[in-house]
């Protein structure tokens, strides 16, 4: 009842964005995957190849005991329907080997697939600047970043002092999640992208209604609010797309982020009356100046627990406030092309991640996408190298950032 008291006194003091929300899918499509990770795809409804992607070519529904392709109607007759289960696949003609000819049987693994195709999400992400992948994570994934993150039915479990890569595989499975991935690739136009700074999984905690509070603000590299790295529009050029994994189920009790949709396309800041987070994250501000803005022309997206909101990083947004007891848990990944520079090194946390246990518990076709998304690489006429920060040239320039902001020049 206090929890209620408080959220009802939240709402009638400001907090009242408009909801758009999204409910847990009734069914989800299929990948059938052979042990590499590669998925099984065909796109003339005769022929069967493995591709390292998804697309609607990848996309299988289950039929009559097997399996039919959704957009072709290509029937495949299974040994098994179920989620995470190994299975051999069968046409007509007979069962299909290793290389998705008939043959000697192989072992495929039935996986969770999406609500919709990959082109409709894909219609919708370039018309609106943003798509929810409503429960696109398996309930597997789900609870693997719940423990990691320590929320929900983990939430009494003690935080590890390493970094998440390493704790589970459905870290890795998130970060190389292939439809957000595709849907980027399409988005920014190239296929050649990267992760903005490593893995990690925050847990919001319940508002204290007097510590300071992140205010509007895009995302990287673009940074309006925050920096404003990057001080003119883009234009059709799009330098950054940001990923929001819901770990828990997002509302707005628990801390869902607020957005001002479509704002990507207006190719400028938020408004500094709304409280950005150049000024919200200052001391006193709070007291002083109040919350900002969530009123009705402020969105709030509530979805299920394992679903992905990506959006374009131009827009408008901020984190909610979490009016419950409950840690609210997520991933809040920024993807870039691979010509910006990342927001915060890899290298390191890629390292550690080859060196542990969890490395050898997720497929080749993880490892090579975690390959592309965490080495950044340069080519030259030398050939190609992988760079990282280097930390005596970075003690150098941090000993001559402190001396000049204590000299008088």
């Amino acid at each position: 009842m206090a929890q209620q008291l408080e959220s009802l006194h939240q709402r009638q003091n400001g907090f009242n964005p408009t909801l758009v929300s999204f409910s847990r899918p009734a069914k989800h499509y299929r990948y059938l995957n052979d042990q590499k990770g590669d998925w099984l795809a065909t796109r003339d409804g005769k022929s069967l190849f493995l591709q390292g992607h998804v697309d609607d070519a990848a996309v299988w529904d289950e039929s009559n005991g097997g399996f039919k392709h959704v957009l072709t109607g290509m029937q495949l007759s299974s040994t098994s329907i179920a989620i995470e289960t190994q299975c051999k696949l069968s046409t007509e003609e007979g069962f299909l080997n290793e290389e998705a000819r008939v043959g000697e049987p192989s072992d495929f693994s039935v996986s969770h697939g999406p609500e919709l195709l990959p082109s409709e999400y894909l219609e919708t992400l370039r018309e609106q600047g943003w798509v929810s992948l409503n429960c696109v994570l398996s309930p597997s994934v789900v609870d693997g970043l719940q423990r990691v993150g320590c929320v929900d039915s983990y939430a009494e479990r003690t935080p590890e002092r390493v970094t998440p890569l390493v704790q589970d595989p459905s870290v890795t499975k998130v970060t190389v999640e292939p439809v957000s991935l595709w849907l980027t690739r399409e988005y920014i136009g190239t296929r050649d992208i990267r992760l903005g700074h490593p893995p990690g999984i925050s847990a919001l905690t319940q508002d204290d209604g007097e510590r300071e509070v992140q205010g509007w603000h895009t995302d990287f590299p673009y940074l309006w609010g925050t920096g404003d790295r990057v001080p003119v529009p883009s234009g059709d050029l799009v330098l950054g797309m940001q990923r929001n994994v819901c770990v828990s189920d997002f509302n707005r009790e628990n801390g869902a982020t607020m957005f001002k949709l479509g704002s990507h396309s207006s190719e400028s800041p938020p408004p500094e009356e709304w409280g950005i987070s150049n000024h919200t994250y200052r001391k006193g501000h709070r007291a002083k100046f109040g919350l900002p803005y969530a009123g009705p022309q402020a969105d709030l997206i509530e979805a299920p627990a394992g679903s992905i909101v990506l959006y374009d990083a131009r827009t408008w947004h901020r984190a909610g406030m979490n009016f419950t007891t409950d840690r609210r848990g997520a991933i809040i990944q920024a993807i870039v092309p691979s010509f910006i520079v990342p927001f915060m090194d890899t290298s390191n946390t890629y390292k550690a991640f080859l060196n542990s246990e969890t490395c050898k518990q997720v497929t080749a076709r993880e490892h090579k996408e975690l390959d592309k998304l965490m080495m950044q690489k340069i080519v030259g006429p030398a050939g190609m190298f992988v760079f990282s920060i280097d930390s005596e040239l970075t003690e150098r320039a941090r000993q001559q950032n402190r001396e000049a902001a204590s000299s008088v020049y």
